[in-house]
């Protein structure tokens, strides 16, 4: 038995943590001998369940299935491991990997809620379309909402985003997400810690989310409630060293109540990307946004409408102008893609 296989066994001994099974790949140079009964531990709990293990065949028949789908799984003493995961304590000791993406040290993570408002699902993009277009690797949960959001941003400029889940790489969850899936393992990739068929289970997405925070040199979140999961990476974020942000929302809005409970509590307040490159990249440049030329009444307009939504009659009032003109400039705001009509006869900034 070689170590590379102790080390698979042991991630799937049940009922040892995380961090144990960490300090044990630590303290010995092979596990094959605490498999054998030839090491004697000192805690006789966790010396019983892995010399009690019994799926070898299902270490090696998953070996194989994970080679055919072009995957691979990393322990945490191989090189391609990332190093930034490795040094949080509770690291897992393998993960599963699809994808040709080699992640550095240049990552952030984006979380927030799956039910996210318009505005902070378009805030999400932007951000990380335009730090995904100066190198930086986007790191997500593949979840609905904010999680959606940010890879799509990353992949927009052909950039580098990471997916990692809670079941295996061989299940996209939720399966609405499926084309976003495979675009990820095409141009970035898909990792979890989950073995092949494991299934979504509420429990994985705490353990999940330590990987998104131990993966990112900083964790934003952009918009959670009270309850959001992604307040949970946020902690662990704070407990590994990563840099904490969040961008603050409406006081009367519960689904901001998180975010902004973050920041009474010492998270950074982002209000612009600037400040995500001061707090975690500084002396990176960043492209800024497209130059669009405008004329004087794109401009004016332009001017009127924010990164929050506005209605048409809104612009209208604040304007001066008639309705006929105020549409005009709009569709041509449009067609150079300098902002967005969403439903309702509401539009803000791309």
């Amino acid at each position: 038995m070689d170590d590379k296989v102790a080390i698979i066994a042991l991630h799937r001994v049940e009922g040892i943590g995380s961090a144990i099974k960490r300090r044990l790949v630590d303290m010995h140079e092979n596990l094959a001998p605490l498999f054998l009964g030839k090491v004697k531990l000192g805690d006789d709990r966790v010396y019983k369940k892995i010399v009690a293990f019994k799926g070898w065949k299902d270490i090696d028949r998953d070996m194989k299935k994970i080679s055919d789908m072009g995957a691979e799984i990393l322990t945490i003493k191989d090189r391609e491991y990332p190093d930034q995961l490795r040094n949080i304590p509770d690291a897992p000791i393998v993960i599963y990997k699809k994808g040709r993406l080699k992640i550095g040290a240049d990552t952030i993570a984006i979380v927030g809620s799956r039910a996210a408002s318009f505005e902070s699902i378009n805030m999400a993009e932007k951000i990380a379309q335009t730090l995904s277009s100066s190198g930086i690797t986007v790191i997500s949960g593949l979840a609905r909402g904010v999680d959606a959001a940010a890879h799509k941003g990353a992949l927009k400029e052909k950039g580098k985003t990471v997916g990692v889940l809670g079941c295996g790489i061989d299940i996209c969850y939720p399966a609405e997400n499926r084309p976003l899936f495979k675009k990820i393992e095409e141009d970035g990739c898909i990792l979890s810690e989950y073995g092949l068929g494991e299934p979504p289970l509420p429990h994985h997405f705490p353990m999940r989310n330590r990987i998104i925070a131990g993966l990112s040199k900083g964790v934003l979140v952009v918009e959670a409630s009270q309850r959001s999961g992604s307040l949970i990476t946020a902690r662990l974020g704070l407990e590994y060293g990563r840099e904490v942000m969040a961008i603050p929302g409406n006081i009367f809005d519960e689904g901001y109540r998180g975010t902004n409970s973050l920041i009474k509590q010492g998270a950074k307040l982002i209000d612009g990307i600037e400040d995500i490159i001061t707090a975690c990249f500084s002396g990176l440049t960043f492209k800024t946004d497209k130059h669009v030329d405008l004329d004087n009444n794109e401009r004016y307009i332009y001017g009127i409408i924010g990164s929050t939504k506005i209605h048409v009659d809104e612009v209208v009032e604040k304007s001066g102008m008639e309705t006929k003109h105020v549409m005009a400039i709009l569709t041509n705001l449009e067609l150079k893609e300098a902002i967005k009509g969403i439903p309702g006869g509401f539009y803000l900034r791309i």
